[in-house]
């Protein structure tokens, strides 16, 4: 309930700094809940953005990323026959599959709150529909496996959420530190900026440019394109402009993705070696008999084994001193021998632990003990958050980019499902007519989804 009355808090304080700018500015200024500060700077700005002459590419790349083979067919399907078209078709569905496999195919399969089905029916969807696939094809899979769950009397978690950065969302399993916040900001502009930069370089007319408010704080960008304009714009010339936000945020994923590999393994390597000096001991503090996980119950090897106050002394013959050593010490697949001393009784004991679970765990919580007279250095804090800002940095701006490759409107995806997919409906209906119908498909199916995913929530 703390949420609840902290939420509407927080809804209330927005309306009221939006009525007020709304009064004492123009009517314009506001966006129900939100503030938008107009800049011609930004306007400037973009503008020279818009004359690089990647754009094209770059937004050619993102309609295959967002649409899998079907964003391949769209581009060819003016250039080959209907037989070329369908063996293009399948020959790309089986290359996005394999590359897809390679990314997250580790991921998914060994997910336990995924089924091996399910796991193979969203690989399916992003080879055949890219990153609108993956989104649509974990709605469809969580849908499934939430009902799954409440028939069989388990309590599932809900497959989708908000994203607020330093508050913890109740029966959500993620939690966002607060500096995603900034990270957020900074993927809205340059998904906004990229697409006032086709906007400019279609010479499709910009209404208005700025920023949005959340009262002082700022959410992101907004560009505001002559709604007039662009329906008399060329389908292909508005693919690209849709195209262009998301496809920034996956470059930027992408960007810093190969950052955080380069240097993930120096990094490791040094702040390894500095918790060695650091930690002198883990001691247990919690020994759970399952974890659950999503409606899924695992059972803990250790539970009835290791107790609370124990002091791992060693694990199968060696020596712990950290969590460093307990991670390389500890067999996932099989049965460990574990050296204890009880810190309440001061009795040195021996204990066969099964192997790990199916998440890799054990079922205990070790807090580490400390050498409080270690100077520990700078760079080594600087280190460890820098890991984690690239890690969210990654992370968020490809939930962006799926996100906004949804086959429905208000996401970018919206309209370019609708150019895509009515190809494929009877010709003797208009485009108008058929783009409608893909609008209506994609929107109430995905409404669906979204409505079943957030049971969880209310059970």
């Amino acid at each position: 309930m703390d949420f609840i009355y902290q939420a509407i808090l927080v809804v209330l304080i927005l309306f009221i700094t939006a009525q007020i700018a709304r009064k004492f500015f123009k009517k314009d200024t506001t966006l129900y809940l939100f503030i938008l500060l107009k800049t011609k700077g930004l306007k400037e700005t973009i503008k020279k953005i818009s004359k690089y002459k990647f754009w094209d590419k770059l937004t050619t790349f993102g309609i295959v990323a967002g649409f899998g083979a079907f964003g391949v067919d769209y581009l060819i399907r003016e250039k080959f026959s209907k037989s070329k078209r369908i063996l293009l078709f399948l020959l790309s569905s089986i290359l996005f599959f394999i590359v897809y496999y390679v990314i997250l195919g580790n991921m998914l399969l060994t997910n336990p709150i995924i089924s091996t089905y399910g796991s193979y029916i969203i690989l399916f969807f992003c080879a055949t529909m890219g990153l609108s696939g993956f989104t649509l094809g974990g709605l469809l899979v969580f849908s499934i496996d939430i009902f799954v769950k409440i028939f069989a009397g388990s309590t599932p978690c809900p497959g989708v959420g908000v994203v607020i950065p330093g508050v913890k969302i109740p029966k959500n399993p993620l939690f966002f530190p607060w500096y995603c916040w900034i990270i957020l900001i900074a993927s809205a502009f340059i998904h906004e900026m990229s697409h006032g930069a086709m906007l400019f370089k279609n010479k499709m007319k910009i209404k208005s440019v700025g920023v949005i408010l959340a009262g002082i704080l700022p959410l992101g960008a907004f560009v505001e394109p002559d709604e007039k304009e662009m329906k008399k714009e060329k389908p292909k010339n508005l693919m690209k402009m849709y195209s262009a936000g998301p496809t920034s945020n996956v470059i930027v994923a992408l960007f810093f993705l190969i950052i955080m590999l380069l240097i993930s393994s120096p990094i490791q390597n040094y702040t390894t070696q500095i918790d060695q000096n650091i930690e002198q001991g883990l001691q247990i503090v919690a020994v759970d008999q399952n974890t659950d996980l999503c409606g899924n119950f695992f059972e803990n090897p250790a539970y009835g084994k290791l107790q609370v106050n124990d002091e791992i002394i060693s694990i199968n013959g060696n020596e712990i001193k950290n969590r460093a050593d307990f991670t390389k010490y500890l067999d996932l697949e099989k049965e460990n021998e574990f050296v204890v001393k009880n810190t309440d009784t001061n009795i040195v004991r021996t204990e066969v632990i099964e192997k790990s679970n199916e998440l890799g765990r054990i079922g205990i919580t070790a807090n580490t003990i400390i050498d409080e007279d270690y100077n520990v250095p700078k760079r080594y804090n600087f280190y460890k958050i820098l890991k984690d800002v690239l890690f969210w940095t990654v992370l968020l701006n490809f939930v962006i980019a799926s996100t906004n490759f949804l086959p429905t409107i208000p996401f970018d995806g919206g309209y370019m499902s609708q150019v895509i997919f009515s190809d494929y409906l009877n010709k003797k209906n208009n485009k108008k007519k058929r783009m409608k119908k893909i609008a209506k498909f994609f929107g109430y199916l995905i409404i669906l989804f979204i409505l079943a995913n957030i049971v969880p929530y209310f059970i």
